[in-house]
């Protein structure tokens, strides 16, 4: 009975010091150290700074969408602002309002009139690689997200709170070339309901003044 209790203990401390190991060896590859992380350096970050303009459709509207993205707090976060004028409601995306998400006409015209405005905060976990997201938007929702990218894709996906209390959904962006990415981006409303915005970005290239 005491050699057996031995043998457990050796593997249970061989165990934690393969995963404090593995832990280490993870951080150490993501760029952090016991006192700071290197900013954000990969490559699918870096290829998202910049401007890009473009068209959405969603189950609620249509509109034409801008997107700021640069690094910030000293290249620690990737930030993203992103504002979204409507141009067009159709009568199906009207009912889809009205019955899907319960609006009014007087919500349905403030709703078209209105920039949609949205802020994304992104970063790395230095310590699993795992790319973490937080969205606010003008429509008073949070969203909290875990992402992974497969090739020319990152695939996230978010938890709602707040005014979307419930809600899940994924987005997928991706790349089509150094200038265009696509966005499809399907939601599970807390009723149960669905909704899908697709759109197509280009991006803005900067112009120099002689």
């Amino acid at each position: 009975m005491k050699k057996l209790l031995i043998v457990l203990f050796v593997v249970m401390v061989s165990v934690t010091s393969c995963a404090v190991y593995k832990e280490k060896e993870m951080a150490k590859e993501s760029g952090s150290t016991s006192f700071q992380t290197k900013p954000l350096d990969d490559e699918w970050s870096k290829w998202l700074v910049g401007e890009w303009e473009g068209s959405v459709e969603s189950d609620a509207g249509t509109g034409k969408l801008r997107v700021k993205i640069d690094f910030g707090l000293n290249g620690q976060f990737l930030i993203m602002n992103s504002e979204c004028e409507i141009t067009e409601i159709s009568d199906e995306q009207r009912q889809y309002l009205k019955d899907t998400l319960g609006a009014s006409v007087e919500d349905i015209e403030r709703y078209r009139s209105s920039t949609f405005k949205e802020l994304q905060i992104h970063t790395i976990d230095p310590k699993t690689g795992e790319v973490v997201g937080y969205l606010f938007d003008s429509m008073r929702c949070i969203a909290e997200g875990r992402a992974r990218r497969q090739g020319n894709k990152e695939i996230i996906e978010w938890k709602w709170s707040v005014t979307a209390q419930g809600a899940t959904s994924v987005r997928i962006i991706e790349k089509i070339s150094d200038n265009k990415f696509t966005i499809n981006h399907k939601y599970i409303l807390p009723n149960g309901s669905t909704m899908e915005d697709r759109g197509v970005m280009a991006r803005v290239k900067a112009t120099t003044e002689k």
